[in-house]
């Protein structure tokens, strides 16, 4: 069935089978044209600019100063259409006025001049004081000057004389596009058009309508009267008297005289008005005027206007000194609005609110005029400006307080007022001024009605009243006004009043003089352009710095000015933590410095600038604010933290976008970074998202929308809408779709909603899709539009109607049920234009071309503002390409003069941005020029400027864009993935990659700025085609593609493949490229073809990413480095097969700064240097691997280097100055590696094995063990010997071990997928250590022994974690846990044990010789096992032949592990049974090493109860016997009482017995279980007893564990002494032996160090004096010295800390300043290795002065210290815990403004405590006078705090009275020798 659409009364939609309508049936769709629209509909400023542009008749000459106004009499009679009225049809839209002017000669002259402009005059004459008529020889009317002259006889006008001037004459009714005297009309509900009359003076149009002294200073009263039709209504300025009918359809009325007013103020109307009244508390009279039909909608104009009135009389002091106060509402009025004093006139919106149609924003902009014009009634009218240089002095005015006053009005609404005044007086008026038309804004030039004179001008209003106060202005404005009322000012006149009054109150300047306002205004009121003000926070102990420059630098604010671009700047700063105006100062910026500024009065506050940082707290400083990098990294942190004003949360946005937009405009580095990063804090703080303001998103809107149209027309455009989910998320989801008490609220949604449907953001689709519903349930086929019966409040209607645009279904009738709608509402509502308007801009959205094909008709048709209405189509993609069909198919629409073109042009490019884009203009364009149509060269001009507008857009995002792209992938995209999801589906696997690669990082290359940190690449991928697919689908993430510069070629032919590249996308949850073939992909070979920009991370990160880094001489330098096993991986290098399956051989070649090297997994090949200082590198081919496994390297770096076996050359790199502290890492990489050549008789297969330290790498990760280069953290390759402890150094050994046993393991033979990660990371955790026993075959009681049993004891604690614990093998995150290191090593142990250390190795073996360049999976790795076992017939639990899998698949694929627990049966039969240790169920067949006094037995435990009854349940033997003996099954051991004494008596009698790592293990697992509450305190402190016996380290570090936590636990108890006496007796034999006694082997020292430090904290005297022997020694040789202390110490490093920390308990006041200086000195000579820093800084904070701590506390609050200080000080205070809180208690308000959070302070002071005392001295805080100091956030962090230490309290009462007793019955009393 055919559509059709009806028009008319009666108005309906046939919308029958819909589904059915074809696209050409569209074309028959026609639309009712709205008749009447104002051309600026809501904004009157630009309505008074528009009426002054069209007044052509201004002129500006003055006339010369001989009359001076007394007074006026007017008569004029009207005659415009009027039913009943009969005039000389000749006389129509004309009048007859009368003039009787009193004025005064100034000189003496010959001649009266008057101001007079289109007047026919019929008579004159004047006459003097007396009454003698004075001869009038002559008159002459100069229309050019626009004046009257009335010429006499010489001198016959005497100077002081008094004269009245009588004239006739008939003047012009204009349309009211001219004004003077206008006419307009309303069209009523029958069609029938009345007219109605009004005049429009202003600046110089009274001369159109009076001859005068038509100049603002020339101040008279004025006498009006009217002679009108009879049924017409009369209005003027005064209020009107009884009107006389004069018969015939006319009447007479006469005013009461007026006050002194200029002339332009004269006002009079007259039409077929109606009215609301309203009298306010002044009792003022105030009547809102219409036509009829409005009256229901002028009282909120009556009542606001009247409210407005009286509280500027509150305000001033002045009560309106008129009557009453009429506000008019005109059908048109060009101005906008004007003042006329007592009878003001409007544009009818203004007046008249239609609550049906009118949205919050339209009422708030009714009343805001409103207020405005009000305001002019005192500035303006009662003081006026004297000139139009000084119009600043009215509008500014005027401007400033229609938002002020608005806020007495509506006090509930304050703080959305004062945003709106900083966003649409502030913004606009600084933008203005830096504007190419900009004038100062006192203009000789004047009247100017702009942004300067209306916007600065109430800005600098704003910063007076900031300076001064809000009272004291306010008592400078009101003696203002008192001095001038009835008379003229100049802004002189203003600011020696503000002078007087701000001397009177002794405010002070930038000097620390009295404030001389005059001074201060003058660079502001006489030069345009605005400072640029930065501010500077990088000292750590100095306050922030302010300096200024001009922010506008380019023509033609590079030409002198008498300021010289520099002004005295006020800006009220307060802290971060304290930002609030009642805790703000007014700091100044002179002038005079020109630079650096500091405060120069006595406001100034001694603040550092670490604390204090938000600068214009009020938003009222004139100029922009930039905070340096630290100051707004602090900025944003205290934001999230602590909140900030929306005031100024509008102000740093402004400031940050409109400096990004300076920098543009100057062609200077910048970035969208900043700026996005304030949007994300700010939109997403808690105030943002419960209470939303309107402006602070409506100027985050205009930053973001920037961003958005740079890619709204790209590939990466979804990244928009996450920008838009991800700011705005949170606040949608507190949308309530009704309107709030809060206007802020309500405003908010109604201009945010309509993009949360554009961007879909939360539930708006079906929110709105059921809304409209409603809608049409209600309103049903009207006929009279929707606003009558739509339920929705009006301000989420455009959201309403643009959501079911968006998304309604193809079969559903939305969209033509909104243009059946809009089509009755342009008939039911002519004049209320706002409903069919957001009918309009809803449909816009619609995203289908048919129906945007019949918006566009609708649209190239439609009178309405075409701006407007294509500018709805700017925010839909599709529709920019709906408009280029419409235009290119219809190019005789160029012909139209209706069309807008330039409308049309800028809405269809408005996004574009590309190649394609630029093409199809140009095809547009060539059209254009071969059709036969109108291209002039205007035309051709305009064409050419959008072609260039499309290029310049497509380089701007090509270059300065990608920081906008760079942002949104960090911030809106999943950074990276460890791993990623499984996206691949087999159809296509790589071969090859041919990689180029120049990453921008300073060096010696040159490149731009925008290409800082970002890299370009190509990418020629070989592919093989294993089954047809028509989508090739291939991994990518991170990467800016052009869509032109991917292809697809056949192979070997070079065929290119027909691409669908308007369709291939991004997925960005899973980092795939999906690139759509036009036809089918056929199984063959084939070359993909990309080229991209990609960016490098500029933190340690995985990925691409850059260190930085200092060379010895200070330089900073440059890494680029890569990372590609997690996170971003490959994939964000180059688009790539990136799964560990897809193997492929890699040729890279990489563009690098000449001055850096570069590597890569190959050996370097050919090198090509170039003159722009880049060196292009080409790389040996890779073998076959894994993409992760991909690794490129540059930077300045130096080598060592060794060969290894047959010639693997190996080389260890560092930044310059640093491979000397390699020599280590290298020895260990290379030991390995032969280790590993020769073991598993597998040699490496590259030529070179490299290992790169770098000075910074990702936190998640140590080193990454790509093929043929390592790269690492520098302190796990390096370390310095003089400071190197036992850690440092086998954490060296360890990670260059385990790296290499990687190149195997990982990496020749691969697994097939991450779930598998241990048999890569398991088994380099394993080997490592063999390879540093290979290495240094004297530390293999490290290296083995201890390495093996601290790994299974840290995989047996992860493994029974509820919650946290999981299988080796799973797909739970994280993949690169501690579990497949830990207990994947500890797996592998027990497997080694079970089938012997030398099957496990032939077994291995097989399995490297099967799988090499391969992937493998568990089962693979089992049946190479397995099948080794078969060959040597290895039995099983059940005597069958061992199954690996079968036996390993248990304990890799469930979670935790077994416990065996012993149990006396009877009275002597121990019977063993298994559980798991987080009681699942679960169980293994456990291989497990018995030992007894005479020997070690094998036998495997199976199912319960162990499945051999002769072995497991058996009699208890006379001696002991210990299961699981040296730790080498994969299990813990729970013994009876009986057996658990047997092996408690055999340790006491002789330890030898039993091996060190058995004793370790019976330790950590009785600790663990009396943890776990299975065990009684005393069974497990029993085993303790025989620790003086001890001297191996794995035991002591067991034990070490169990004391140090003993120690903090009791240290504030009543009974620490009880633990000092247990801790000494248990060490004091080690102690005799080990004590601050070190050697060369690694576990010597490593147990040197726990006995030293157990032994002095349990209060041994002994130990003490050692240290402060030690100590003495070591400041005596280390006091001056200049180079650190790591040669002179004279200690071992193990030993440092303790000897310190001791040895500075017992000094003085010279060992405090000396170990301090040697700690500022370590500092600055630490850039890398921590040499003795901690251990001097832990020093420090051992010390128990307290007025000396208070001083180093105080320091670390400014700064000084790092705030591990606090730590230490709280870990050794041996006062009760109290020095950390006592100086918090004294100083709360510097701790809470410290730079660091107030938790981490609360941390370190609540350190170990644990007793009621402590709870109590917390829980009273809040009572304290200085809690009044604490934010919100800070006051919950303390009650959090508080509520910690009362479980800590609970908690040591739980278990210290069976633990003290314990102690007492075994040791006793405290012993004295201590």
């Amino acid at each position: 069935m055919r559509l059709k659409l009806l028009v008319g009364i009666g108005l309906v939609f046939i919308l029958n089978s819909y589904n059915s309508v074809c696209a050409e049936e569209f074309d028959d769709i026609t639309f009712n044209h709205p008749k009447i629209l104002p051309e600026h509909p809501d904004d009157f400023r630009a309505a008074k600019r528009a009426s002054r542009e069209k007044q052509d008749y201004i002129t500006k000459q003055r006339l010369p100063a001989n009359l001076y106004a007394l007074s006026y009499d007017l008569w004029f009679k009207t005659y415009f259409p009027v039913p009943g009225v009969q005039y000389d049809s000749a006389k129509n839209f004309t009048f007859d006025g009368r003039a009787r002017i009193g004025v005064e000669a100034v000189v003496n002259s010959d001649r009266f001049i008057l101001n007079a402009y289109n007047f026919t005059i019929s008579g004159y004459k004047v006459v003097d004081f007396n009454g003698i008529e004075i001869p009038i020889n002559s008159i002459s009317q100069d229309n050019a000057l626009q004046q009257l002259s009335l010429i006499s006889n010489a001198n016959s006008i005497t100077a002081g004389d008094i004269y009245t001037i009588y004239i006739n004459y008939t003047g012009i009714i204009n349309p009211y596009q001219i004004g003077g005297v206008y006419y307009t009309s309303y069209t009523d509900t029958q069609g029938a058009i009345h007219y109605m009359l009004a005049t429009h003076m202003e600046p110089f149009s009274a001369r159109l309508v009076f001859p005068g002294l038509d100049e603002p200073s020339y101040k008279a009263r004025f006498t009006i009267s009217l002679e009108y039709p009879t049924s017409q209504v009369a209005l003027s300025n005064m209020k009107e008297t009884t009107p006389i009918d004069y018969g015939n359809g006319w009447s007479f009325i006469q005013f009461p005289e007026s006050p002194l007013m200029s002339s332009y103020l004269v006002a009079f109307a007259v039409g077929p008005y109606v009215y609301s009244s309203y009298v306010n508390q002044h009792n003022t009279t105030v009547r809102a005027w219409g036509w009829p039909g409005t009256e229901q909608y002028l009282e909120f104009a009556a009542v606001n206007s009247g409210q407005c009135l009286y509280q500027l009389g509150e305000y001033t002091g002045i009560k309106f000194p008129l009557e009453k106060s009429d506000q008019i509402g005109m059908p048109e009025f060009l101005a906008g609005a004007m003042e006329n004093w007592g009878l003001i006139i409007y544009k009818y919106q203004y007046i008249a609110v239609n609550e049906q149609t009118m949205t919050l924003r339209d009422k708030e902009a009714a009343a805001k005029v409103m207020c405005h014009e009000l305001a002019h009634q005192w500035f303006g009218d009662l003081v006026t400006t004297a000139w139009w240089d000084d119009l600043f002095l009215n509008e500014g005015f005027a401007d400033y307080f229609m938002t002020f006053t608005q806020q007495l009005v509506y006090p509930i609404q304050a703080t959305y007022f004062d945003t709106l005044q900083v966003l649409n007086e502030l913004q606009v008026g600084m933008n203005a001024d830096v504007s190419q038309d900009a004038h100062p804004l006192v203009y000789p030039e004047g009247p100017a009605f702009d942004s300067i004179t209306y916007q600065k001008g109430a800005s600098m209003l704003r910063m007076l009243s900031d300076v001064l106060g809000p009272a004291v202005f306010r008592e400078g404005l009101q003696k203002y006004l008192k001095s001038k009322e009835y008379s003229n000012a100049k802004d002189i006149d203003l600011f020696t009043i503000l002078t007087q009054v701000a001397q009177d109150y002794e405010i002070l300047d930038w000097n620390g003089n009295y404030l001389n306002v005059t001074d201060f205004m003058q660079p502001y009121v006489h030069q345009t352009n605005h400072p640029l003000i930065r501010i500077y926070n990088n000292e750590i102990n100095q306050p922030a710095t302010f300096t200024q420059e001009p922010f506008a630098t380019k023509y033609p604010f590079d030409q002198p000015s008498p300021y010289n671009w520099k002004w005295n700047i006020p800006i009220r700063t307060t802290s971060y933590k304290q930002s609030n105006v009642s805790n703000s100062a007014i700091q100044w910026i002179s002038a005079g410095d020109g630079s650096e500024n500091a405060v120069k009065n006595e406001n100034k506050i001694k603040k550092h600038a670490i604390q204090w940082e938000i600068g214009s707290v009020t938003s009222a400083t004139y100029g922009r604010l930039i905070y340096d990098d630290i100051g707004f990294d602090k900025l944003i942190k205290s934001i999230q933290q602590n909140d900030v004003a929306d005031n100024v949360k509008l102000q740093l946005l402004a400031d940050e976008y409109y400096y990004l937009q300076r920098q543009k405009s100057l062609n200077q580095a910048h970035s969208f970074d900043r700026f996005l990063t304030l949007a994300n804090t700010i939109l997403t703080t808690q105030s943002f998202n419960t209470l939303p303001s309107y402006s602070v998103f409506a100027q985050a809107q205009i930053g973001l929308e920037n961003i958005a149209k740079l890619f709204r027309d790209s590939m990466d455009a979804p990244l928009i809408n996450r920008m838009y989910q991800l700011l705005f998320s949170e606040v949608y989801k507190n949308i309530q779709w009704v309107d709030s008490v809060f206007w802020d609220t309500t405003t908010f949604s109604e201009a945010f909603l309509p993009f949360a449907v554009r961007y879909n953001i939360g539930n708006v689709q079906n929110q709105t899709l059921q809304m409209f519903q409603n809608v049409k349930d209600a309103c049903g086929d009207s006929t009279n539009g929707t606003a009558w019966c739509n339920p929705y409040s009006t301000n989420f209607r455009k959201a309403i109607y643009c959501g079911a645009a968006k998304y309604a279904p193809t079969t559903s009738d939305y969209f033509f049920r909104m243009l059946q709608y809009y089509n009755a509402e342009v008939i039911t509502n002519p004049y209320f234009y706002q409903e069919y308007m957001a009918l309009l801009e809803g449909m816009a959205c619609t995203e289908s071309p048919n129906l945007l094909k019949v918006l566009i008709r609708q649209f190239v048709a439609s009178p309405l503002n075409q701006y407007t209405l294509f500018g709805f189509f700017k925010y839909n993609s599709v529709a920019s390409d709906a408009l280029y069909n419409y235009l290119y198919n219809n190019i005789q629409l160029l012909n139209s003069t209706q069309f807008n073109v330039d409308a049309y042009l800028d809405a269809m490019t408005y996004s574009w941005a590309s190649y394609k884009r630029t093409d199809q203009f140009a095809q547009l364009t060539y059209l254009a020029e071969i059709s036969n149509v109108n291209m002039n060269g205007d035309r051709i001009n305009l064409f050419n400027n959008y072609q260039d507008r499309i290029s310049t857009n497509l380089g701007y995002a090509k270059t300065y864009g990608l920081s906008a792209i760079r942002w949104l992938y960090d911030n809106t995209v999943v950074v990276g993935k460890t791993p990623w999801e499984k996206s691949l589906d087999g159809s296509i696997v790589p071969s090859n990659y041919y990689i180029y690669l120049q990453p921008f990082i300073p060096g010696a290359g040159t490149y731009i700025d925008y290409q800082n940190m970002t890299f370009f690449g190509s990418a020629e991928i070989k592919i093989d085609v294993v089954k047809e697919t028509n989508t090739v689908i291939i991994n990518a993430h991170r990467l800016v593609f052009e869509i032109d510069n991917i292809n697809i070629l056949t192979l070997p032919e070079f065929t290119l493949i027909p691409i669908d590249k308007s369709n291939i996308r991004k997925d960005y949850d899973k980092g795939v490229l999906y690139i759509p073939i036009n036809g089918t992909l056929l199984i063959g070979s084939y070359n993909l073809y990309f080229t991209y920009t990609g960016f490098i991370f500029q933190t340690p990160s995985e990925g691409n990413t850059v260190n930085s880094y200092y060379t010895n001489n200070g330089r900073k330098g440059w890494i680029y480095s890569t990372d590609f096993e997690g996170g971003p991986s490959v994939r964000s290098l180059l688009p790539s097969f990136d799964e560990p399956s897809y193997k492929a051989t890699f040729n890279v070649t990489v563009k690098y700064p000449s001055d850096m090297i570069a590597l890569s997994n190959g050996l370097e090949q050919t090198k090509e240097l170039s003159s722009d200082g880049w060196t292009t590198l080409t790389f040996d081919q890779s073998p076959l691997m894994s993409s992760y496994l991909l690794a490129i390297c540059v930077g300045h770096f130096s080598s060592l280097s060794k060969v290894v076996g047959a010639g693997t050359l190996v080389r260890q790199w560092t930044w310059s100055g640093m491979e000397q502290y390699g020599e280590f890492g290298l020895n260990v990489t290379a030991g390995t590696l032969e280790f590993m050549n020769t073991y598993f008789r597998f040699s490496y297969i590259l030529p070179k094995l490299d290992v790169v330290a770098l000075p910074e790498y990702t936190q998640n990760a140590g080193a990454m063990e790509n093929w043929g280069l390592i790269i690492g953290e520098y302190n796990l390759y390096m370390f310095d010997p003089d400071y190197a402890t036992t850690r440092d150094i086998t954490e060296v050994a360890e990670t260059a071990a385990h790296e290499v046993i990687h190149q195997w393991f990982g990496d020749l033979v691969t697994m097939d997928w991450w779930d598998d990660i241990f048999l890569n990371e398991g088994f380099a955790q394993y080997w490592f250590a063999n390879g540093i026993n290979y290495t240094y075959p004297d530390q293999e009681d490290y290296a083995i022994e201890y390495n093996r049993f601290m790994i299974n004891r840290i995989a047996l604690e992860i493994d029974c974690i509820d919650g946290y614990s999981k299988p080796v093998i799973s797909d739970k995150p994280p993949v690169f846990g501690a579990t497949p290191y830990y207990k994947g090593s500890a797996l592998l142990n027990l497997l080694s044990n079970a089938i012997t250390p030398d099957l496990f190795k032939y077994g291995l073996e097989q399995y490297l010789f099967k799988y090499y360049y391969k992937n493998t999976s568990p089962q693979n790795l089992w049946e190479s096992l397995t099948n080794e076992l078969l060959d040597n017939n290895v039995r099983d639990w059940n005597g069958n032949n061992l199954n690996v899998s079968s036996f390993m698949v248990p304990f890799t694929t469930l979670v935790s592990y077994p416990i065996l627990t012993l149990e006396i049966h009877g009275t002597s039969t121990v019977v063993t049974t298994q559980t798991s240790c987080l009681a699942n169920g679960n169980q293994w067949n456990l291989p497990l090493f018995s030992q007894d006094q005479t020997s070690t037995t094998f036998n495997w435990f199976t199912n319960t109860t162990g499945g051999n009854d002769t072995i497991w349940m058996r009699s208890l033997a006379s001696n002991f016997r210990i299961d699981n003996a040296g730790s080498s099954s994969f299990t813990r051991v729970q013994y009876d009482d009986k057996s658990w004494l047997q092996i408690r008596q055999q340790l006491l009698t002789d330890i030898s017995v039993v091996s060190s790592t058995t004793r370790a293990m019976l330790l950590d697992d009785a600790w663990f279980f009396y943890r776990s509450g299975r065990w009684q305190v005393s069974k497990f402190l029993d085993l303790t007893l025989y620790l003086p016996k001890e001297t191996a380290l794995a035991p002591w570090e067991v034990a070490f564990d169990f004391f140090d936590e003993l120690l903090s636990e009791f240290r504030y108890q009543a009974e620490f002494g009880d633990i000092q006496n247990y801790i000494y007796q248990s060490t004091k034999n080690a102690f005799n032996i080990y004590g601050f006694s070190t050697n060369d082997k690694w576990t010597r020292n490593q147990l040197a160090n726990y006995i030293t430090q157990l032994h002095c904290a349990s209060g041994n005297r002994q130990c003490r004096l050692v240290a402060k022997s030690l100590f003495d020694n070591f400041l005596s040789k280390c006091a001056t010295s200049q180079y650190g202390t790591g040669k002179c110490s004279g200690i071992h490093p193990d030993l440092r800390k303790s000897t310190y920390c001791y040895g500075i308990l017992q000094s003085n006041i010279t060992g405090y300043q000396t170990v301090d200086t040697l700690y500022q000195l370590s500092t600055a000579n630490s850039r890398y290795f921590k040499n003795d820093r901690d251990n001097l800084l832990n020093a420090i904070g051992c010390i128990q002065d307290l007025t000396y701590l208070d001083e180093k506390i105080n320091g670390v609050i400014q700064g000084i210290y790092p705030t591990s200080l606090l730590q230490s000080i709280a870990q050794n205070d041996q006062t009760g815990g109290f020095i950390l809180y006592n100086y918090f208690a004294v100083n709360t308000l510097a701790v809470v403004q410290a730079p660091f959070d107030f938790a981490l302070y609360l941390k370190y002071m609540t350190l170990d405590w644990n007793t009621d005392f402590q709870s109590n001295v917390l829980q009273n805080f809040p009572i304290t006078s200085n809690y009044q100091f604490l934010t919100e956030l800070q006051k919950k962090q303390l009650f959090e705090t508080t509520e910690n230490v009362i479980r800590n309290v609970q908690a040591i009462d739980n278990v210290k009275g069976p633990l003290i007793a314990w102690i007492q019955a075994n040791f006793g009393a405290v012993n004295a020798e201590q």
